[in-house]
C-alpha cells in the first residue's frame, strides 16, 4: 500500500461516516449556488430589457382596486425616476341608512324663469384635479368641458344700492307736473319782467359803493340789508335766505389784500363747503394753491391739506383756516368749477348737476352753525345760476313743483343782477331737464336689473326699454346734455 504524505491542508479535512471525505460534496454545492444565482441574474436581466422595449409596459397603470394588487408594492422604475410608494386604498365610507340627502339646492340646467325673480346666468368648469378626498373606487372622469347653468336669485338677494335706486324717484310726479304746465315760450316773457327790477344803489347799497375798491366792479351792487358784516373789514358776500331750505352765502372772488377779511367769514360762518365758478380770464388766488403750501393773511392762517383733481373741470382743495391765538381749526373743501365763462353756462350739464348734488349732500349733513359759499367773478349771473338750480332741485326731490321765474326773483330781490342773462335764464329750464332726465334714467336702469340680470363672467348686460326716456318738449330744440351741449330756441333766439 502506497503512503499517503500529509499536507498543512490535511487538518481541515472532515471525515464522513462513510470515510469519505466531504470536499467532493462542498464543491457540487456551490456549483449548483452558482448555477442557480446566474439563471436569477439571467430572468432578471431579461425582464428588465422587456421593461425597457416595451413601451406599453411602461405606461400601464396597475388599479389598485382589484383583488390581485397588493399594498404597498410599486411597479417597477424607469432608468432616471425614483420610486414612488402607493399608498393603500382607503375604504369608501357608507352613508348612514337614517341619513337623509338634501336636495334643496340642486341647481337644474335650463331652469325656467319666475316672476319677481333675476336670472344669473354662470358658466361653470368641470376641475381637471384630482381629489384626495374622493374613493378610489370612483375617480372623477375628466372631461375639460364647460356647462352653462341658470341659477334663480330673489330680487331680496340683491345689493342695497340697486334695490335703493330701483325705488320710485319721489319727485317724479311733480316733474312731469312741471314739464306739463311749464309754457317755454313764455320763458323770454318772464325773464324780462325778472330784469326789470331795479335797485337804489345810493339808498339800498351804501356799504358796497363806500368800500368800492374791494369790489369787483361797480356794475354789481350789493344791498346793505343781508351784506355779510365782518370786524374792521369788508367783504362783498350776502345771506341769500330761502322759504323752504337753509341759508346760503353767495358773494365775489375776493380782491388781492382783502383775503384776511374774506378767511374770517369763512371761518367765524364754518363755511365748510366753498364753490368757486371761474372762466378762462378769472383768478382765484386767494388760497394755497399746492398741497402741503401754507399762507398766512394777515391774523388768519391757510394751510392746503390735499388736493384733488376730479375732472378737468373740477378741482377740490382741502384748505385749513386758523386764525391766530385760536387753537381749533377748520377745514373747509373748495371746489373749484373750471371753464364757465361769464355770463354763459358751463358746456357740461352733468358738471353743474353733480356739484348741486354735492351741495345738498352736504347741507343734508351740516349742522345748524355750519354754512355753504358760492362764490363768482362779481358773485351775480353764474353763482346765481347754480343756487337757482340747486333751490329747483330741492322742490323735485321734496316732490314740490319749481317755479324757475319766482326762484330767480327770491334771490334778485337779495342779490342783484343774479342769472343775469336771458342765457342763464333759459338754461335753468335745459338743465332741470337733464336732471328729471338722469333721474328717470337711473331709476330705469336699476329697475331693469332687478327684472332682467344677465351675468356671464363678471360682465353684467342691462335691457332698457326705449320708452324710458322721457320725450324732449317741443319747445327745446336740441339737448344733447351728454355731450354737453345746449340750445334752446326761445321766441326766435338762441
Amino acid at each position: 500500500m502506497k503512503k499517503v504524505t500529509p499536507t498543512k491542508n490535511d487538518s481541515k479535512r472532515r471525515i464522513g461516516a462513510n470515510g469519505a471525505t466531504d470536499e467532493a460534496a462542498s464543491k457540487q454545492t456551490r456549483r449548483r449556488r452558482r448555477s442557480r444565482a446566474s439563471k436569477a441574474v439571467g430572468k432578471r436581466g431579461e425582464k428588465l430589457d422587456q421593461e425597457r422595449t416595451d413601451v406599453s409596459y411602461r405606461k400601464k397603470k396597475k388599479d389598485p382596486t382589484k383583488k390581485g394588487s397588493k399594498a404597498g408594492s410599486h411597479a417597477a422604475t424607469p432608468i432616471g425616476k425614483s420610486p414612488q410608494l402607493v399608498q393603500p386604498p382607503t375604504p369608501p365610507t357608507k352613508a348612514d341608512k337614517n341619513e337623509k340627502v338634501d336636495t334643496t339646492n340642486t341647481v337644474t340646467t335650463d331652469e325656467a324663469l319666475t316672476g319677481g325673480t333675476t336670472s344669473l346666468s354662470t358658466v361653470s368648469t368641470v376641475s381637471t384635479t384630482l381629489s384626495s378626498d374622493l374613493p378610489p373606487q370612483t375617480p372623477p372622469k375628466v372631461t375639460g368641458s364647460t356647462r352653462k347653468t341658470k341659477v334663480i336669485v330673489a330680487a331680496s338677494d340683491l345689493p342695497p344700492s340697486i334695490k335703493h335706486a330701483a325705488e320710485k324717484w319721489g319727485g317724479e310726479t311733480a316733474a312731469k307736473a312741471w314739464l306739463e304746465k311749464t309754457e317755454f315760450s313764455k320763458v323770454k316773457a318772464d325773464f324780462e319782467k325778472i330784469n326789470s327790477m331795479v335797485v337804489n344803489v345810493e339808498k339800498d347799497c351804501k356799504k358796497w359803493k363806500a368800500n368800492s375798491k374791494w369790489n369787483q366792479s361797480e356794475d354789481y351792487p350789493a344791498l346793505d340789508s343781508n351784506l355779510v358784516n365782518v370786524e374792521d373789514g369788508y367783504v362783498n358776500m350776502s345771506q341769500i335766505d330761502f322759504p323752504s331750505t337753509r341759508s346760503v352765502l353767495m358773494g365775489q372772488i375776493p380782491k388781492k389784500d382783502s383775503e384776511e377779511s374774506f378767511w374770517k367769514v369763512v371761518f367765524e360762518k364754518r363755511s365748510l363747503l366753498i364753490h368757486v365758478i371761474v372762466g378762462s380770464n378769472d383768478s382765484f388766488d386767494f388760497f394755497p394753491q399746492k398741497a402741503e403750501e401754507y399762507r398766512n393773511y394777515g391774523s388768519m392762517w391757510t394751510n392746503n391739506r390735499r388736493v384733488e383733481n376730479l375732472h378737468e373741470d373740477i378741482s377740490r382743495f382741502y384748505i385749513e383756516v386758523l386764525p391766530t391765538g385760536c387753537s381749533n381749526s377748520i377745514v373747509s373743501t373748495v371746489t373749484v368749477i373750471k371753464n364757465w365763462q361769464i355770463d354763459t353756462v358751463h358746456p357740461k350739464h352733468s358738471v353743474v348737476v353733480k356739484e348741486t348734488v354735492e351741495l345738498t349732500n352736504y347741507m343734508a349733513g351740516a349742522t345748524a352753525e355750519d354754512t355753504a359759499l358760492v362764490l363768482s367773478r362779481h358773485g351775480a349771473g353764474r353763482a346765481g345760476f347754480f343756487l337757482s338750480l340747486w333751490i329747483a332741485m330741492n322742490k323735485l326731490n321734496a316732490k314740490n313743483e319749481p317755479c324757475i321765474a319766482d326762484i330767480v326773483k327770491t334771490i334778485r330781490s337779495q342779490r342783484p343782477k343774479a342769472v343775469e342773462t336771458l342765457t342763464q335764464y333759459a338754461s335753468l329750464y335745459i338743465t332741470l331737464f337733464y336732471f328729471i332726465k338722469v333721474e328717470n334714467l337711473s331709476q330705469n336702469f336699476a329697475s331693469a336689473l332687478l327684472v332682467d340680470q344677465s351675468v356671464i363672467g363678471t360682465t353684467t348686460m342691462l335691457t332698457l326699454a326705449p320708452s324710458a326716456t322721457p320725450t324732449t318738449p317741443p319747445a327745446i330744440e336740441r339737448s344733447s346734455a351728454v355731450q354737453g351741449s345746449a340750445v334752446m330756441t326761445v321766441s326766435g333766439q338762441k
